[in-house]
């Protein structure tokens, strides 16, 4: 059995907890980012559909398009069942990537003069509008929220993990690899050990400080489940 950091915020942790614990791990949830909606509504225009890269971005779409009929790409199924949950009926899911959307939405064979709006996050990697722009898919971005970071004290920190530094950490989101590598330089003796880093990918690794990413192993897939694999 191993104990795992989860720094997600809390549903999401609570989610890759369960999963954690089917396996026969022990989850400590730390969460070290939150979601902060911003308050501005969509750009006006007409637009041929909507894609979402996280769940996060659904809720500001159903306010403000209650059961649109028009397609919603989604990045993956959770988020797929998050934007049918919220109302909509056509929810057309890829493959988990921003290159998956671009393709899904190519495939659909849209107006080329009407864009997609793409409701995101403030802070992202800009990867979905460079695929939509080399598929040549019209596109505006519409942002909706943004995360923010959490810098839990000594004595929270330490309730957490028990007594003990985990076996490992998750670092899901460019946000959590940044604020790891700020909270294990300023509490470092509640992480001697070090615990094993396992990141989501690649850029998210980037982020790490140096210390810390010369020893992080990284998806080979961007997928969770192989950073379970990892841990087992």
């Amino acid at each position: 059995m191993a104990r795992v950091l989860i720094l997600r915020e809390r549903d999401e942790a609570m989610r890759t907890a369960e999963a954690l614990e089917a396996r026969g791990h022990q989850p400590l949830i730390l969460p070290l980012e939150a979601t902060l909606p911003l308050d501005q509504g969509p750009p006006q225009g007409a637009f041929a559909g909507f894609a979402v890269t996280s769940a996060r971005a659904v809720p500001a779409l159903a306010r403000h398009f209650p059961a649109d009929p028009r397609p919603v790409f989604a990045v993956g199924e959770r988020t797929g069942e998050a934007a049918r949950a919220a109302g909509f009926a056509d929810v057309r899911i890829a493959g988990g990537t921003a290159l998956d959307i671009a393709r899904l939405a190519d495939a659909a064979e849209l107006s080329a003069a009407t864009p997609l709006l793409y409701a995101a996050g403030r802070t992202r990697t800009g990867t979905l509008e460079e695929a939509l722009y080399a598929a040549a898919i019209p596109y505006v971005v519409w942002e909706v929220y943004e995360m923010t970071r959490l810098a839990p004290d000594e004595a929270a920190v330490a309730s957490v993990l028990g007594g003990a530094a985990p076996d490992a950490v998750l670092l899901l989101s460019t946000g959590q690899a940044e604020a790891f590598s700020e909270l294990a330089a300023r509490l470092p003796k509640l992480f001697q050990p070090m615990p094993t880093i396992l990141v989501l990918s690649r850029r998210i690794a980037e982020a790490l400080s140096l210390v810390l990413r010369r020893d992080a192993i990284i998806s080979s897939n961007a997928r969770l489940a192989s950073l379970f694999e990892c841990i087992d």
